[in-house]
């Protein structure tokens, strides 16, 4: 199996994971509006789009390409898809793929939640740098990681926002203590 192959089933196991588990979720009471961040998915498909059209520049590579790198690019998308897979599970009937309260939300402190509040970005990020490496780090990969990590990063505000509203005595102590993406960085 060659490690393209290895990398597209680690995201296939993710998704067929998030597909099973998408059933028996607890009733939503207020969600945000998901067309909110459409623009900037839609912009992440034109780039990747007109990435793979273009030549040149979007297809320079900034690391070689050799087993090493390979592995390590493996190594970081299967560690990025266990973590969000981890806490996809911990979260559990409190997930929604929009920012979401739900009936009876509690606020899951357990698990890779201990060490960030937004554990499956972390995984999903890890996941997409493995990618990154494993395309040799191409010019226009980094342009759609970058605006990954931006998406990701105002998707988390807003969930914060609904965390604030509803857990107001305990969740701003969960957030001083425990970061948002990195542990103990951000």
């Amino acid at each position: 199996m060659s490690y393209g192959q290895i990398h597209f089933a680690l995201w296939m196991i993710m998704i067929a994971y998030w597909v099973v588990k998408m059933r028996g979720n607890k009733q939503t009471i207020e969600r945000q509006y998901r067309g909110r961040r459409l623009p900037v998915f839609i912009l992440i498909l034109v780039l990747v789009s007109v990435f793979n059209r273009t030549p040149g520049w979007p297809h320079q590579r900034i690391m070689p390409n050799n087993d090493i790198v390979q592995i390590l690019g493996v190594v970081a998308c299967g560690a990025g898809v266990a973590l969000a897979i981890w806490a996809r599970t911990i979260l559990s009937t409190n997930w929604s793929g929009v920012p979401t309260i739900k009936e009876g939300h509690e606020l899951i402190t357990a698990g890779p939640y201990r060490y960030v509040r937004h554990p499956i970005y972390t995984g999903i990020l890890l996941g997409l740098f493995g990618t990154l490496v494993l395309g040799g780090g191409r010019t226009g990969d980094l342009i759609i990681f970058a605006l990954s990590v931006i998406s990701l990063h105002f998707k988390s505000r807003v969930e914060e926002g609904f965390m604030l509203k509803t857990f107001p005595q305990t969740y701003p102590e969960y957030r001083r203590r425990t970061k948002a993406i990195i542990p103990f960085v951000w």
